[in-house]
């Protein structure tokens, strides 16, 4: 039985657990589109901005803990993609795109939209594959999900020549894939993780997927015995925070208050993070914000089983009960007069933002104000712009709530 290619790239997808396509489509993809059509499986969510196509599948992410799928016309419509691309690979995003491309006989016409499809691919994503035979079209599919779905989520990209997604083939769709489980830490170095902990003026620095209530909580208890601080990154993909639930500092933007922040620190141990930088290079100063005495131990990254090792780090620790300063109190009051500005914004939002909330933050001059009372709030989750390219805050909340389309979702820009 014969079976078109296209169909075969959306079956197998979709035999993986894919659910939205976020799409932008142009004359080369639409083979791709009515496949798309016949799969009511998945869900497709039209964009006239590319950029709001990444942007929605990044926040889709974030929320779901898994990719969708974005189609985007050729090397221009990955190029307007490019922001929010950016952004979900800082983020650790689970991301696929399927970006077609000019039949390969007429690639060397040059029409108008030909363009470096490969390069452009290349610098936007982790793993890039150009379809080279239409019957090859479900195993690429299936190396797609894969590789963006691993532990740490990458952004993976198709390249699908229009003239193989609209070939015919005899070939069935390849069985589900299998995706990588996270890598084990080694128990010595979680030992010697805790040894460093124990020590005065030590800091537990976690980021990346690993900042959800259950390993906020693991890291709560580790501190309650150890006394060191607990502390994220400046900007993040996802945390669970709010009155109840633990508190973690972040690392403050600028640099010069990140080095105050950081100073004196002796011992940091990295699980889901790296050793902060400066966002940028000022005359004189240095890159890496951590004091230069410091012993900076990466104990696990986002691949690895991070969530194992603060499971070993508590045991170790012995710890039954969290200490209360860990605990984030709850704002109470909530202004009804006055001016309204950032000032006053913070305080108003945390008091009246329901629970369960998701709040997707590009507020990139007023959110150092709003951002620090929204920690008195109630439970919610809260998603920063990562990459540092603005432009996410509609599409990424877009994305997050029809991953949640049951909580309310909230944009801060500004």
């Amino acid at each position: 039985m014969k079976l078109n290619a296209s169909d075969s790239l959306i079956k197998t997808l979709i035999n993986n657990g894919l659910e939205v396509v976020f799409a932008n489509p142009g004359t080369s993809e639409m083979h791709l589109v009515a496949a798309i059509d016949h799969n009511p499986q998945v869900r497709p969510v039209l964009g006239l901005f590319e950029g709001v196509v990444s942007g929605a599948a990044d926040g889709y992410a974030r929320m779901s803990g898994k990719a969708a799928a974005n189609l985007l016309h050729l090397g221009p419509g990955l190029g307007n993609a490019f922001a929010n691309i950016h952004n979900a690979r800082k983020a650790n995003s689970p991301m696929i795109n399927i970006v077609g491309d000019h039949a390969s006989y007429h690639l060397k016409h040059n029409a108008p939209l030909t363009s470096d499809l490969d390069g452009l691919s290349k610098v936007s994503s982790d793993w890039v594959r150009r379809l080279d035979d239409p019957r090859n079209i479900s195993k690429l599919a299936n190396e797609a999900w894969k590789n963006a779905n691993s532990p740490s989520g990458r952004v993976a990209t198709m390249i699908i020549p229009a003239d193989y997604a609209w070939s015919d083939i005899d070939i069935d769709i390849e069985p589900k894939t299998s995706i990588n489980n996270p890598k084990s830490v080694d128990f010595n170095d979680i030992a010697k993780a805790y040894d460093l902990l124990k020590k005065e003026k030590s800091m537990l620095f976690i980021g990346g997927r690993f900042l959800d209530e259950k390993c906020l909580k693991l890291a709560s208890h580790i501190a309650s015995v150890t006394n060191c601080r607990l502390v994220t990154d400046t900007f993040v993909p996802k945390i669970r925070r709010g009155a109840g639930l633990p508190i973690i500092e972040q690392v403050p933007y600028f640099a010069e208050m990140a080095e105050l922040f950081l100073a004196d620190t002796q011992s940091i141990v990295f699980i889901g993070s790296r050793p902060p930088v400066s966002f940028f290079a000022y005359p004189d100063k240095k890159s890496f914000l951590s004091p230069d005495s410091a012993e900076l131990f990466e104990l696990c990254s986002n691949d690895d089983d991070g969530i194992s090792a603060l499971n070993e780090l508590k045991d170790l620790s012995g710890s039954t009960k969290i200490d209360e300063k860990f605990i984030q109190s709850y704002i109470g009051d909530v202004p009804t007069s006055g001016d309204l500005d950032a000032t006053t914004l913070g305080p108003l939002l945390a008091g009246l933002m329901p629970e369960d909330s998701i709040v997707s933050d590009e507020a990139t001059t007023s959110s150092l104000l709003v951002s620090p009372f929204a920690l008195q709030a109630k439970p919610h989750d809260w998603l920063a712009l990562c990459g540092g390219s603005i432009g996410q805050g509609l599409p990424l909340a877009i994305g997050a709530s029809l991953a949640k389309p049951d909580r309310p979702v909230i944009t801060l820009h500004g």
